[in-house]
């Protein structure tokens, strides 16, 4: 069940990841996923990332990762940007819960769902302003 929410604003240390965002053309930044307030709920966002002075629209997973059968993560993926190295932390204004964390039966149905979920955080916050 999605619920509206507040818009949460926190600042988190960068962390490796695994590299698999930047292997399915989904690069992503991770953080600390004790970085997250307790009372956000796991699943996909849309948020407002700044780094440093700028602010970028993104997508955000916050949870579990089952199709790789991996720990949970805290990672967001900067619409329509790149970045030449990775920060050393960031700021997160989560702006909508889009859905659920779920699984898929391949990484290829998990990208098309990325896609899908990228395409409606990029028109959410188009017509939203960050307050970060």
């Amino acid at each position: 069940m999605i619920m509206q929410q507040q818009s949460k604003i926190f600042t988190a240390t960068v962390v490796a990841g695994s590299g698999r965002g930047k292997e399915l053309r989904v690069p992503t930044i991770n953080v600390d996923i004790s970085s997250v307030p307790k009372e956000c709920a796991e699943g996909i966002y849309a948020c407002f990332v700044r780094i440093e002075n700028h602010v970028y629209k993104a997508a955000m997973h916050y949870g579990p990762r089952p199709v790789f059968r991996d720990t949970p993560s805290c990672e967001v993926h900067l619409i329509d940007a790149t970045i030449a190295s990775s920060p050393t932390f960031v700021d997160i204004e989560s702006i909508k819960r889009l859905r659920d964390v779920q699984t898929f039966d391949s990484v290829e149905n998990l990208k098309h769902q990325m896609m899908r979920d990228i395409a409606e955080a990029r028109a959410i916050l188009d017509t939203t302003t960050a307050t970060l």
